[in-house]
């Protein structure tokens, strides 16, 4: 990698309200952690390193966790989950999907237009899913310390 990427990176982690670390995690917790899974987590060309054109990622990472469940995730909800923290009972299924299967670069994504949608930091959605993700006992984005680990 050259010193250009890694300055790209974490500019893009700090863009994202992520740390490089949490960042190296969440790259870590995709299908298989190899030199471009970090810039492709981070919404980054993983050759060319500019960032990826806009796309609807609410709606992708909504309609990700709406198969084969009753209740449809609308994007306008999941940004309300991100930015408040609270998550209606009816869409508990669709949530915990959306931490322990959904791809990790649509939620990095969906997190970072959420953010931009609705006015408030990344950094504070990520905390609010880290909680939630607590919450439910969904430990792939946000793995417990190994002093917590059974």
């Amino acid at each position: 990698m050259k010193p250009t990427d890694f300055k790209t990176i974490v500019e893009r982690c700090s863009t994202l309200g992520l740390t490089i670390s949490q960042a190296q995690l969440m790259a870590s917790a995709g299908e298989g952690f190899g030199p471009l899974d970090l810039p492709h987590v981070l919404g980054l060309n993983p050759i060319t390193m500019a960032p990826l054109k806009p796309r609807q990622w609410l709606w992708m990472a909504a309609q990700t966790c709406s198969v084969s469940y009753r209740k449809t995730l609308t994007p306008e909800t999941l940004r309300s989950i991100l930015t408040t923290g609270d998550v209606p009972e009816d869409y508990v299924s669709n949530i915990v999907h959306f931490l322990q299967e959904a791809p990790v670069q649509i939620v990095v994504m969906a997190v970072d237009q959420a953010a931009q949608q609705s006015g408030s930091p990344a950094a504070f959605l990520w905390r609010n899913l880290e909680l939630i993700a607590s919450i439910w006992e969904c430990h792939r984005l946000f793995p417990l310390p190994a002093t917590h680990q059974p």
